[in-house]
């Protein structure tokens, strides 16, 4: 495992391990994912993946983030943003 990748391993596993989770959508055209996103951040969508951190049982919840190509690119984003050092 890279050193990136390790990172990015065990920044992901500090956000699951917090009152704020990561939830991570892959969005193309029709799907649940593209409606649910759409709906609530009214963003203008294009495919690939989103995220954010969401309090599960909650309303709170951090702005959306994305189109990512990739499930790394969102899982990278999150940890860059939400992440302790």
């Amino acid at each position: 495992m890279r050193d990136y990748e390790k990172e990015r391993a065990e920044g992901i596993k500090e956000l699951e391990s917090g009152f704020m989770t990561p939830k991570i959508y892959k969005v193309s055209n029709g799907t649940e994912a593209e409606e649910l996103i759409g709906l609530e951040s009214g963003l203008d969508l294009s495919a690939g993946f989103y995220c954010r951190l969401s309090a599960n049982g909650f309303m709170d919840c951090t702005d959306w983030h994305g189109a990512f190509e990739t499930l790394a690119e969102a899982q990278d984003c999150l940890v860059d943003l939400y992440a302790m050092d």
